[in-house]
């Protein structure tokens, strides 16, 4: 390694760039040690601070962990999400405030926010005794201090102070703003290797308002909605409300069973979450895919693939999302920021295949975004400068660690009394206690205790047939240092 005192970029910024050279490239092997900083800076003939601020950027944007008695190790970063560019912090002259709208590690009790939406399930401890939660094991909901807070503001500061602040006085594209679209577009190109453009586009305001508005295209009376079983609720309750027939397929009673019961379905739209599936966090198999693409290209119907989670792998690397395999244009995909950004935005997208294009675009031509300008233009220039693959790396990284100490501290505490049920996927899990108790009575003794935990039933079109036992545990929200000893807690007050 090499330091140039002569160039512009800081040297701290300099080493981190060539370490990361050398761990994508396999020079260092995950697992391996980096050298001590005392004896870097030694070899490298700079400070310490220098090798110290390489260091703890490369531990923020996942390629190292820092580990007491160890040192720096090198972390297996093939599922990284990076950008095809392979973009450096240096690439962006706010780096450094990229940098600070930084993470939250506070400890202080948190009190649960009522939302009813899948993403936030404290609306289910509704009738649970009221207890201070001290440990939120919550789905959906962001870690506080997760949100890019300094970078999104000076970014908002530049387009408010410039020629584009234009866009405030007037009404925006019906569509989306071409620049957000343009960048969604060429990350959906290089990145998930769907074959899009811009036009195919629609920026929307969350999954259930692009599910209805999506509905306005087919006919409640006579096109019928498969749906996974069990499945999104959220989804499902748009579905019912504009009173298009739902048809269960069920994702429980094995694959042959449910491929069989989506071609017996006689459906027009298949809604599916085929990289995580909702909330059995099963990944749908790549012959299972063709299979169902092969359906709808038969069928003359289409699929609606919400590829919510697809940035949250933790063992296996993602299979090629359904959309980019489809040649017949059946697939409609649609994708959110807010699991990786901020669920209060309310922004996620759908992608048209040419077939549905031209009928939106008369339906929608009047209509006006739901999504504000202002929030559009910053989460495109957001994306276009890098910032937005520096931050998911930093999200991915710190999801692992969760995805890591949950599933470690689980088994340490309660081993054979409970299954995990999980595929190194998403953002929670399911847990089943053997011993035969009701989920609701699981709920209310962990709530006792201070730990909040989240029962499973409403996402069973049948709920009587939900298996008895089983929560949902998610770790999206809660910090790091917090889910060991919320583990511990629900162990005690589950088992004594």
């Amino acid at each position: 390694m090499h330091l140039d005192d002569r160039s512009a970029t800081p040297l701290y910024l300099q080493l981190f760039e060539q370490i990361c050279r050398r761990i994508e490239e396999g020079d260092y092997a995950s697992g391996a040690k980096l050298p001590s900083i005392r004896g870097l800076a030694t070899d490298l003939g700079c400070a310490r601070n220098t090798v110290e601020g390489a260091y703890r950027l490369l531990v923020q944007e996942g390629y190292v962990e820092s580990r007491p008695g160890s040192g720096y190790v090198v972390q297996n970063v093939a599922y990284l999400h990076r950008n095809a560019e392979a973009e450096s912090p240096r690439r962006n002259g706010s780096a450094a405030a990229n940098r600070t709208g930084g993470e939250s590690a506070s400890n202080e009790p948190r009190e649960a926010v009522a939302e009813g939406t899948p993403g936030n399930h404290t609306s289910d401890l509704i009738g649970v005794p009221a207890s201070p939660i001290r440990y939120d094991f919550t789905y959906g909901n962001l870690e506080p201090g997760t949100f890019p807070a300094a970078a999104w503001r000076a970014i908002t500061d530049d387009i408010l102070l410039s020629v584009e602040r234009a866009g405030c006085d007037a009404y925006n594209d019906p569509f989306g703003e071409l620049r957000l679209r343009e960048a969604i577009a060429w990350r959906l190109v290089t990145q998930r290797d769907i074959d899009c453009t811009p036009r195919q586009i629609i920026v929307q305001g969350g999954t259930q308002t692009s599910v209805q508005n999506l509905l306005a295209l087919f006919d409640a009376a006579t096109d019928a909605v498969a749906m996974e079983d069990p499945g999104y609720d959220g989804v499902r309750s748009v579905v019912e409300r504009a009173h298009f027939a739902v048809v269960p397929c069920r994702v429980d009673a094995g694959l042959n069973r449910f491929l069989a019961e989506v071609e017996a379905s006689e459906a027009r739209l298949l809604y599916l979450t085929p990289s995580s599936q909702f909330p059995t966090c099963q990944a749908l198999p790549r012959e299972a895919r063709r299979r169902i693409l092969d359906w709808a290209e038969r069928t003359d119907a289409y699929i609606l693939e919400d590829d919510y989670c697809r940035d949250f792998r933790y063992r296996e690397r993602s299979l090629a999302p359904l959309a980019s395999m489809d040649e017949a244009g059946r697939v409609i995909y649609m994708g959110t920021f807010s699991k990786s950004l901020s669920p209060a935005l309310r922004i996620n997208y759908l992608v048209l295949p040419e077939g549905l294009l031209a009928r939106w675009r008369e339906l929608f031509a009047a209509s006006y975004s739901p999504v504000p300008w202002l929030n559009q233009q910053v989460l495109a220039r957001f994306m276009a400068d890098g910032s937005w693959d520096r931050h998911v790396r930093r999200v991915q990284a710190k999801n692992r660690r969760k995805y890591e100490t949950l599933t470690r501290s689980l088994q340490s505490t309660m081993g054979a009394k409970i299954e995990v049920l999980e595929n190194g996927t998403g953002l929670h899990l399911l847990v089943r206690v053997r011993d035969g108790r009701s989920q609701e009575e699981l709920v209310a003794a962990a709530r006792a205790a201070g730990v909040a935990v989240y029962p499973t039933k409403k996402y069973w079109m049948r709920p009587e047939t939900a298996p008895a036992g089983t929560v949902l545990v998610g770790f999206s929200a809660i910090p790091e240092p917090d889910i060991a000893p919320g583990i511990t807690a629900l162990a005690q007050a589950w088992f004594g």
